[in-house]
């Protein structure tokens, strides 16, 4: 932070905050000037980092046709995305669960039997149970699955050709 007290008087351990706020509490200025600087430096630069923007953006012709085009994508996004968060209010509060914690938690319960087989450049993605089966041994099936599944029934339901 830039302080022209300090430069014109490098001896001096007093530190000066312009402000147009009250300065009734200090303190309460300096800190609000922290979490401004933190949003400036690290959220802008991130931001503009993250675009590759290298400069400022200058007042051409195409800037200003850009401009509205910019500024109604961005109403159109944030009109779609409150409408959304309007609609995930609702479903939570006729009782369904929704928000990213619920979809991975049901994600991982549809995924958590899966087994990945590696085969050099190839790949294959298993219920657990059927690799077993692959191998040989003798499993306890899983609610909803037929009794007795055999080796040819799982490479068939998986389109797979015995030579």
């Amino acid at each position: 932070m830039q302080d022209p007290y300090k430069e014109n008087n490098p001896n001096s351990k007093t530190m000066v905050i312009l402000t147009n706020g009250p300065a009734s509490k200090p303190l309460k200025v300096y800190d609000g000037y922290d979490v401004r600087s933190e949003i400036e430096n690290s959220l802008f630069r991130e931001a503009k980092q993250a675009w590759f923007i290298q400069r400022p953006s200058q007042n051409t012709k195409a800037a200003l046709r850009a401009h509205p085009y910019l500024t109604i994508l961005t109403m159109a996004l944030t009109t779609a995305y409150q409408g959304w968060m309007d609609e995930q209010d609702k479903l939570e509060q006729n009782g369904q669960d929704t928000g990213i914690r619920k979809f991975r938690e049901k994600v991982k319960k549809e995924n958590g039997n899966k087994l990945i087989i590696f085969d050099q450049d190839r790949y294959a993605i298993f219920d657990a149970y059927e690799v077993f089966i692959l191998c040989g041994r003798n499993v306890l099936m899983p609610t909803g699955v037929p009794e007795r599944i055999t080796k040819e029934d799982i490479l068939q339901k998986y389109s797979v050709q015995l030579e």
